[in-house]
């Protein structure tokens, strides 16, 4: 590794800890491919595109550079990432009809949301750090990685369903205009106020809340009053 990357780069890299991987095998195979070909990886800034279509050819070059362990075909895989990007402006059913024709239902889609969420975007970052060195140090496609790594959803919806709160809550609260969660500066502890600074009363009243969401809320609520979140 040190002859491709150098041996600075090569130990600054090993001492920082900035690759996530615990595969080296792949590393190594992302650094030997970006070595003798760098110009098949020129085009990764593409991934911060807007435009879903952008993304399939860097997405099947990382892919096919670890290929064990997706659990669909490859294809199957880059569509659902694609479809997946407009996770925050769509709800769930809509998305699953897009995803009719791949076989993705709810139940592998949630397991695919696992996946990308957390498998390809370590890949991503540890190949986005190796093309920093190897190809152009101008090139970096974290935003895309941050937003994958959060489902394509704002940073503090993904976060706060882990506190119990659905992303269809979520998006219904921010359609009423209660909160901003595209706002960037809203990250969880910031959230996590706003609803407490709310109170559930006042957030019970949005008239797209069904009685379940409700429900649900309530215990939300119990959550974030019991044990709050400091900044």
């Amino acid at each position: 590794m040190g002859n491709i990357l150098g041996p600075e780069e090569f130990a600054r890299l090993s001492k920082s800890n900035v690759l996530q991987n615990s595969d080296s095998d792949f590393i190594m195979r992302v650094a030997e491919n970006m070595k003798a070909q760098p110009e098949e990886w020129r085009g990764l800034a593409y991934l911060n595109s807007d435009n879903p279509d952008h993304w399939d050819r860097l997405l099947y070059l990382i892919i096919n550079l670890s290929p064990a362990g997706w659990d669909v075909k490859f294809s199957k895989l880059v569509s659902f990432v694609k479809i997946l990007s407009r996770n925050w402006r769509r709800e769930i059913p809509d998305l699953l009809l897009e995803l009719d024709d791949e076989g993705i239902d709810v139940e592998l889609f949630f397991q695919l949301e696992r996946t990308v969420t957390f498998k390809l975007t370590t890949l991503l970052s540890d190949a986005n750090e190796l093309h920093k060195v190897i190809v152009d140090p101008n090139v970096d496609v974290s935003p895309f990685i941050a937003r994958l790594g959060h489902a394509f959803l704002p940073g503090a919806v993904y976060q706060l369903e882990e506190y119990g709160l659905p992303r269809m809550i979520s998006r219904k609260i921010h359609r009423s205009g209660a909160m901003n969660f595209n706002d960037p500066s809203l990250d969880l502890p910031t959230a996590i106020k706003a609803f407490q600074s709310i109170g559930l009363e006042t957030i019970s009243k949005i008239p797209s809340l069904s009685r379940f969401d409700v429900y649900v809320l309530k215990f939300f609520y119990e959550g974030i009053t019991q044990d709050p979140i400091k900044s």
